[in-house]
């Protein structure tokens, strides 16, 4: 008992460092760390997976042991963690940006709700496409596909090698916050479209008609062009996230390279 009891103390540093590479990934996971999940529940995760995987894992042998050395080893494997569930949020936010654009041109700015994952408030149209992707990213089980990404680095990146990825990583977050603004582009691109060119008639109309209350017509008219135009153009929509979503995920095999 004594022997277990040293062995287990002796892993308590990967233990550590190992939970801290784990709970920045589920901090900004976009499903796992959304805030409608309780952070006693998260931090179970966390400890649970940790507990798992440190038998597994072993501290290289320049290890500090100083504490403030400590404390930066504990900073960069939750930058890394965090890194990875960066990429995927990007996808998520772009989703975001582009339910506010058309809620803007719509009119339906005005009404805002809770967002679950953020508690923040967010337009309509930009928490139905979130709410919308987040269904279909726990479907093709992109969460599952997330963490074993992350658990894939403790064999490419060892423990306190994260250095070595930052250049990279920061370079691939650029590139995936690049490509979230083509996704909010390519998913509301037919709707912004379409109210241009309802704009444009609603122009003519108030030339044609000066005694028609074009504000109240309008509104009305934008909102319902938007709806209709944003679910016909719902499935084109998912195949643009969709491929979004697997660049990052090819991106980020390319990072963590073969584990």
């Amino acid at each position: 008992m004594p022997a277990e009891l040293i062995a287990g103390y002796l892993k308590l540093p990967v233990f550590a460092l190992v939970a801290a590479r784990l709970g920045g990934l589920l901090m900004w996971q976009p499903v796992l760390g959304a805030m409608a999940i309780p952070a006693r529940l998260r931090a179970l995760l966390i400890l649970g997976l940790a507990a798992m995987i440190t038998p597994l894992v072993h501290l290289p042998a320049d290890a500090p042991d100083t504490p403030l050395g400590v404390l930066l080893a504990l900073g960069g494997e939750v930058l890394l963690g965090a890194l990875l569930g960066l990429l995927t949020a990007a996808c998520f936010v772009g989703l975001e940006v582009g339910g506010q654009l058309v809620a803007q041109e719509a009119g339906l700015a005005f009404g805002q709700l809770v967002d679950p994952n953020t508690e923040q408030e967010q337009t309509v149209v930009g928490v139905f496409q979130v709410q919308f992707a987040v269904v279909i990213y726990l479907v093709i089980g992109g969460h599952r596909a997330l963490l074993a990404a992350c658990l894939d680095t403790f064999e490419s990146i060892p423990l306190l090698a994260t250095v070595a990825t930052g250049t990279a990583g920061s370079e691939l977050l650029c590139r995936v916050l690049d490509l979230s603004g083509q996704v909010a582009l390519r998913v509301t691109a037919p709707a912004l479209l379409a109210l241009f060119l309802v704009n444009v008639a609603l122009g003519f109309i108030s030339r044609t008609l000066p005694q028609l209350n074009i504000i109240a017509v309008g509104f009305s008219v934008k909102s319902l062009v938007a709806f209709l135009v944003l679910a016909a153009a719902l499935p084109s929509a998912t195949d643009a996230w969709l491929s979004a979503l697997e660049h990052v995920y090819r991106w980020l095999g390319e990072l963590i390279g073969p584990g």
